[in-house]
């Protein structure tokens, strides 16, 4: 039998058919990271059995922790007042550094004068910057909203950056000779190829804008999750500070999950 014969067989045919064919949940479940959160599940109730309940409360305990955080309205607040901060001050350092990172992906000597205030900014600790906002702002918000600002800003400002040098030039030059304006150029091309790059943009800055926030509050502020999770330290109350903790940990993966439809409906011309 020739070797084209072989190829073009049924049963060699079937391959690819049967590789790509999605799998079932059970199947692409990762058994591995379960195991280990198991592990970690049983450590802890083996020490809440044997050891104080204000360093490890049981699951019973943390889960009416939780209960409570959820459904009294003054925590909701809370909840509500550090959600909207982590996004607005996402939303402003983002907008900041798209119009930033667009001129300099086109603007050489813009680069290169924004280049070293970017990494000094970067390279100082987001603590610094709560220490900072608090002797130069008396306005709570406006201290959270600064310290956010500036520490993501970097984040943001390099991945913009580095999408609008990734454009192709023959692209570019193909929607230069239809003779754009520059507010086309931007709406019809460089903001298309961005979307890879501010989607990867928000997908690690949100969980650094949700830590930061709560630095700021924590050190700074006088409301919000931060100003509960210093409350629950003062009083030695682990099940409320783990409580407040999976409220955080719930809108970073909310936010991931809204990200990831968004790629999906944004790039869905990508190949999987």
């Amino acid at each position: 039998m020739s070797r084209t014969s072989l190829l073009d067989s049924p049963v060699n045919a079937d391959v690819p058919a049967r590789a790509n064919a999605p799998r079932r949940w059970p199947a692409n479940l990762n058994w591995e990271g379960v195991a280990v959160f198991a592990a970690i599940l049983l450590a802890w109730q083996f020490a809440s059995l044997r050891l104080p309940p204000f360093l490890f409360p049981s699951f019973a305990k943390i889960g009416q922790a939780l209960l409570e955080v959820l459904t009294t309205p003054d925590t909701l607040l809370s909840i509500a007042q550090t959600w909207l901060r982590i996004l607005l001050a996402l939303a402003a350092s983002f907008a900041l550094a798209l119009v930033l990172g667009i001129v300099a992906g086109f603007q050489r000597r813009v680069d290169r004068s924004l280049l070293p205030l970017v990494q000094f900014l970067q390279g100082v600790p987001a603590v610094c910057w709560v220490i900072f906002a608090v002797i130069w702002f008396k306005n709570v918000e406006l201290r959270i909203a600064f310290v956010v600002v500036i520490s993501t800003f970097a984040g943001f400002y390099y991945q913009i950056r580095e999408g609008v040098r990734a454009v192709p030039p023959e692209l570019t030059d193909m929607v230069r000779a239809l003779r754009p304006s520059r507010l086309q150029l931007i709406r019809k091309l460089i903001l298309p190829s961005l979307a890879p790059a501010m989607l990867t943009a928000w997908r690690s800055e949100i969980g650094a804008g949700t830590k930061i926030t709560i630095m700021a509050e924590l050190l700074g502020g006088i409301s919000g999750v931060g100003y509960r999770l210093r409350l629950a330290q003062e009083l030695f109350r682990m099940d409320q500070a783990i409580a407040w903790s999976v409220v955080l940990i719930a809108f970073v993966l909310i936010g991931n999950a809204v990200l990831g439809q968004l790629d999906r409906r944004l790039l869905r011309w990508r190949q999987r």
